[in-house]
């Protein structure tokens, strides 16, 4: 039944490839055993591969990848694994660290028109609902795991959603599958461990379909937030802002407060952003959306920055530290300037012969530097500009005007990286 149920789902989901998501427990084991059994019944239709994501928390980390590579070697599938090097973060969980470093890696790994098959089944299906139900989600938190979503380039897909554990354990136990048992899965701390030991076996003595009851609820949830979706994306077409991804706070604010939120959420969701808590989104209509054009305010949660410029509302990434004393002296001018903290690298075609034929026949260096304060721009039409006016006219966003290079002649300004002279 399992296999027949992964080679419909297969059939439903066409890739160019399907790579497996195998930790070496139950679940997974069940998944890449019955997808070998389908390699080898249609070598012409499936090509599995198989990756295993070596988190380094547990004693029992290296036996696993051990055991990963026995289990392949023996079903005769690729396998690559994956070490990681976790940090912990002052508020937040490692499982959630662990699991967003994960998928990262899983990413990393898939090529367009790829698929990651990962062995989430039905019980997991129930747990995430309740957790979601119990953190206080909204629609798309309340619609669990969809069977199939995007990851990065390529796609995720669960095969498994309509199977239970107890099939997956039935199956396991007829092949007579030797898997691992992670002993994290039975500490009752974690909280989906004591929805899975404590909550759902009390609730299913009572409504002994408890388990299937919430995955058809989150299949039902699953089914109104993508016709939301759908609407909000024609929607969001009519609330751009002037720039690229940005939003119209004038036009926002023509809409109810109920409005707002589902276009922000979907605004941020379809940039890849975490969706903000209750309070930040809150924080966001109140603290962004209706502040003063000439404001700059800014919330922030989970690797994401709402700002406001002007009329325009936009989600960022934080930035990576950066340190505008700095002065970088070009001295290769045969070669492109990399810029650490900015990440990235100066194209030596930005220094013209004119420029370089001054800065050699009066030996001045050229160097880059960041705005400071009250400098003046030297245009060629022989007067200057205050840098800020250019920054204004631009409609560069104050967060940005420190990050932008500077390129100096000697102690002149001669030009603005990105702004002035335009390309």
């Amino acid at each position: 039944m399992i296999q027949e149920g992964i080679l419909s789902f297969l059939q439903a989901h066409p890739a160019s490839k399907y790579q497996l998501a195998y930790s070496g427990g139950l679940d997974s084991h069940v998944l890449l055993h019955a997808c070998a059994a389908l390699q080898a019944q249609k070598p012409e239709h499936f090509q599995f591969a198989v990756i295993h994501i070596h988190h380094g928390l547990q004693a029992s980390a290296e036996a696993w990848a051990v055991h990963a590579q026995q289990v392949c070697a023996s079903l005769n599938l690729p396998l690559k694994i994956i070490y990681l090097n976790l940090q912990p973060v002052r508020g937040e969980s490692l499982e959630a660290i662990a699991r967003h470093a994960r998928y990262q890696a899983f990413s990393s790994c898939l090529a367009a028109n790829e698929m990651l098959l990962t062995a989430h089944h039905q019980d997991d299906q129930a747990e995430t609902f309740l957790l979601n139900a119990m953190r206080g989600s909204g629609g798309a938190g309340l619609a669990a795991m969809p069977t199939v979503r995007s990851l990065g380039l390529a796609q995720l897909g669960r095969p498994l959603l309509a199977f239970s554990r107890a099939q997956l354990e039935a199956y396991a136990a007829s092949y007579q599958l030797d898997y691992v048992d992670d002993p994290t899965n039975a500490d009752t701390q974690f909280d989906r461990n004591y929805l899975r030991h404590e909550i759902l076996p009390r609730l299913q003595t009572r409504w002994p379909a408890v388990k299937q009851t919430l995955s058809r609820v989150a299949m039902w949830q699953a089914e109104q937030q993508q016709v939301l979706e759908q609407l909000l994306s024609r929607e969001l077409l009519g609330f751009m802002g002037s720039r690229p991804h940005t939003l119209s706070a004038q036009t926002l604010q023509t809409v109810d407060v109920f409005m707002q939120k589902a276009l922000i959420r979907y605004w941020l969701q379809h940039l890849g952003f975490a969706l903000p808590a209750a309070k930040k989104l809150q924080h966001i209509l109140s603290d962004v959306l209706a502040a003063s054009p000439d404001a700059s305010p800014c919330v922030s949660w989970q690797a994401c920055e709402v700002r406001r410029y002007r009329d325009d509302l936009y989600a960022l990434k934080p930035s990576r530290p950066h340190d505008a004393k700095q002065v970088l002296v070009w001295e290769e001018w045969n070669q492109d300037l990399y810029i650490n903290s900015l990440g990235y690298s100066l194209s030596k075609e930005l220094l013209n012969p004119a420029i370089k034929q001054i800065a050699s026949t009066e030996n001045l260096p050229l160097t880059i530097r960041f705005r400071q304060g009250g400098e003046r721009l030297q245009r060629e039409q022989g007067y200057s500009l205050e840098l800020k006016q250019l920054f204004q006219t631009a409609g560069i966003p104050p967060w940005e005007r420190e990050r932008i290079p500077l390129l100096y002649l000697g102690d002149e300004l001669r030009l603005v990286v990105g702004v002035y002279p335009q390309a």
